[in-house]
């Protein structure tokens, strides 16, 4: 009697003891196919992500490859930029039948209508050619004007005409390749004062940031605040022949081409190069003395305007689902050989 119980309890204990390893083997199995089951829907997730990126990055190239297109047109069509051409104006209605379901979008800038900074100095300007006398040439004194009025424009937190002359100084000695200080300017020894020390570039800047680095140039001046605009989005670090496109130029830029030269005027320059019907007026750099009422005491020099765009800066944005993706880019068109380079292209 006794060892029929002592079976009936070990039967007992085996069939737990087997019930609960038949509950973790399920268990672990259920684990498994759960996890299984997730990495397969990461997978495929992860899947049709790359596919919609892949998408998205060859949108961008085909969008830069129809803003190539387009400066191409309309190099053959004419010989002068304005805001009015099609490379400037995209309909989106069009882009979209182009590439459905991208949601595409196209912004092209024409930078020859900005201040090109790295034409300030004589060497970089003239190849380091000066006058007889030693003095910087022409064309550098006439870049040095144009900068002085711009900073003077009051549109920035330049307080007056010898914080400008100060500014512009510095920024003439970062840019010359020589260590000899200007009146108000700054070279090597000054930033090595510093600290951190830096070293001063001598050359032309590399990105437009690069102004930080230079004496007087403080976030207020570049960036602006609440009280003033900032200058860097008047400014190119891309340079062709040192000329602003008159075409393009926003009114800042215009207001600083001539003495006298006041905002208002420079409004009126824009309202009239955006009227269609004068649109064949603007093959002409001196189109603007056709502007009703303009004063004809006012003269912009005509070695410091054009009529061409050399440099674009082009923004392609795509869009698929939730994903989005932004190419941003400078192309430099030749205006005399239509050669189309590609400087810098960057996907966000």
């Amino acid at each position: 009697m006794e060892r029929s119980r002592k079976l009936a309890g070990f039967l007992a204990d085996t069939s737990g003891m087997a019930l609960l390893m038949t509950l973790a083997a399920i268990s672990f199995l259920v684990a498994v196919t759960v996890g299984l089951t997730i990495s397969v829907n990461w997978q495929l997730q992860a899947s049709a992500t790359l596919r919609q990126s892949v998408l998205l990055d060859q949108a961008l190239l085909s969008g830069l490859d129809l803003v190539r297109a387009a400066l191409y047109e309309d190099q053959l069509a004419d010989d002068f930029d304005t805001d009015q051409d099609g490379w400037k104006n995209w309909e989106q209605e069009k882009l979209a039948a182009l590439m459905p379901g991208t949601g595409l979008a196209i912004t092209v800038e024409d930078l020859s209508g900005r201040i090109q900074v790295n034409r300030l100095v004589p060497e970089l300007l003239e190849a380091g050619r000066r006058s007889d006398q030693g003095r910087p040439g022409r064309a550098a004194t006439l870049q040095r004007q144009l900068w002085l009025r711009f900073l003077l424009s009051g549109r920035f937190a330049v307080d007056d005409a010898g914080q400008a002359a100060a500014l512009v100084d510095a920024l003439s000695d970062w840019l010359d390749r020589d260590d000899e200080e200007r009146d108000h300017g700054a070279e090597n020894g000054y930033y090595q004062s510093l600290s951190p020390p830096y070293s001063c570039a001598n050359g032309p800047l590399r990105y437009p940031e690069e102004l930080l680095l230079v004496k007087g140039f403080s976030r207020k001046i570049v960036y602006g605040d609440e009280e003033h605009e900032g200058i860097i989005d008047y400014l190119t670090i891309y340079s062709h022949d040192g000329k602003i496109n008159i075409n393009t130029a926003p009114v800042p830029v215009l207001q600083a081409l001539a003495p006298n030269m006041t905002s208002e005027l420079a409004g009126e320059l824009v309202a009239f190069r955006t009227e269609e019907v004068n649109r064949d007026r603007l093959n002409k750099p001196a189109w603007y003395k056709q502007v009703p009422d303009f004063p004809g005491d006012i003269n912009v020099d005509p070695s410091l305007i054009t009529t061409r765009g050399s440099f674009f800066l082009v923004k392609v944005q795509a869009r698929q689902g939730s994903l989005r993706r932004t190419g941003l880019g400078v192309l430099f068109r030749d205006p005399a050989t239509r050669r189309q380079e590609l400087k810098s292209w960057r996907v966000e």
